[in-house]
């Protein structure tokens, strides 16, 4: 399996020309939950129940993989008018190799055994976790404000030009218009994700993972537009001590979580219902958009809001 461990701005652009020189780019429709975690939340028809807070007058409907979960062009940055889709094509990479694991975490899960990921497929695994985390509109939303954005812009541009000299109405126009500043705020928030975080990654690669199944047919878990679910006891707020769980749904019936000691993994049957809607729940609070397999628990979600 190859490394993808590197930083992400050692990717090459996914452009590529044709032999007739039309030039070939990346899909516009970014998915920041994967299509191929989606699918495995869908019903026998390939459908996914979804509702969206942004269009609560829709109500409860049924979409595909394919139609839901994306912002066009949201992992692109844009830089003197170069468009550069290093950061997408990084994630399409990573979501390949996760796909390969989460299907081996399912087979052996549902078998009733822990999966014995290699050192190789846990690394895969952590960078998908710590990117889920991290990459989605919802998770990102909250990182850096509107206001503190425009003061951070103020003062670089007076120190730029108290050091070097005043900006050219050129460049004013393409940092300090609207659309200049639209521009280098998306490019500051596609930056942002795409970093790997050290730290977070020498946590998770020293810690192993808990695998909880749920055998009840008529039982699940939704899947989120924040797909990973913190759950912490008072006091406790950092990932790696006691009382801090980090969860990620990753099927239907499976959902992987984060525990003590590197190289452990524990497979735990879920009968819990009142901890299963709670947990739902809770994916529903943190969300804009939720999705699973069953229009009745969609449903159930959106009326006990």
């Amino acid at each position: 399996m190859a490394d993808i461990s590197r930083r992400v701005e050692n990717q090459s652009v996914m452009v590529t020309m044709t032999k007739k020189g039309r030039r070939v780019s990346t899909p516009k429709r970014h998915h920041f939950v994967p299509q191929m975690l989606l699918r495995r939340f869908c019903d026998n028809g390939g459908r996914l129940w979804y509702y969206t807070k942004k269009a609560p007058h829709i109500g409860v409907a049924s979409g595909t993989p394919e139609t839901l979960f994306y912002q066009t062009n949201f992992y692109t940055l844009n830089e003197g008018g170069v468009r550069d889709f290093s950061l997408e094509s990084y994630f399409s990479q990573l979501e390949s190799e996760a796909n390969t694991v989460i299907e081996k975490i399912c087979a052996a899960a549902r078998a009733g055994k822990g999966p014995g990921l290699t050192f190789q497929e846990k690394r895969v695994w952590d960078l998908f976790l710590y990117y889920q985390w991290k990459r989605t509109p919802d998770s990102i939303g909250s990182t850096m404000s509107h206001a503190e954005f425009e003061e951070l812009l103020t003062e670089s541009v007076a120190e730029f030009e108290q050091r070097f000299r005043p900006l050219t109405d050129e460049e004013r126009e393409r940092f300090l218009s609207n659309a200049g500043k639209k521009n280098l705020r998306k490019n500051a928030r596609v930056k942002a994700t795409g970093d790997p975080g050290a730290v977070v990654q020498s946590v998770l690669n020293n810690m192993g993972i808990g695998i909880a199944v749920i055998r009840k047919p008529n039982k699940a878990f939704v899947i989120g537009s924040k797909p990973v679910v913190t759950l912490t006891q008072p006091g406790q707020t950092r990932l790696g001590r006691p009382g801090v769980e980090v969860w990620l749904p990753i099927a239907a019936d499976i959902a992987v979580f984060v525990i003590a000691g590197k190289g452990k993994e524990i497979v735990i049957t879920l009968n819990d219902d009142t901890w299963l809607r709670s947990f739902n729940a809770a994916i529903f609070h943190e969300s804009t958009v939720i999705g699973g397999r069953s229009e009745a628990l969609i449903k159930s979600l959106v009326s006990a809001r």
